[in-house]
């Protein structure tokens, strides 16, 4: 019998992460996932908190992806890419 799987984080939560990552803005993510930019920060905070490491630095205008948040939004777009796949 295979091993369980490792719990994952929230698909909500990734997918805030992915919108955040392409605009560098909570507000901007906020509106293309229809909700708030403090929903968005609150998704990505989790998500930090889960994963035990920043994912953004915060500046007052804009975000940067850290270096672990860019090596983890590869990631996630390629997982996000083949459910896209799959669902076709």
């Amino acid at each position: 019998m295979p091993p369980p799987l490792d719990r994952l984080p929230s698909l909500n939560a990734l997918r805030a992460f992915e919108v955040a990552s392409r605009h560098l803005n909570f507000r901007l993510a906020g509106q293309e996932l229809g909700v708030t930019q403090g929903a968005v920060a609150q998704q990505i905070r989790a998500l930090e908190a889960e994963l035990g490491m920043k994912l953004f630095e915060r500046h007052p205008r804009t975000l940067v992806l850290t270096a672990n948040g860019q090596r983890y939004v590869a990631s996630v777009r390629r997982a996000f890419d083949l459910l896209a796949e799959a669902t076709r």
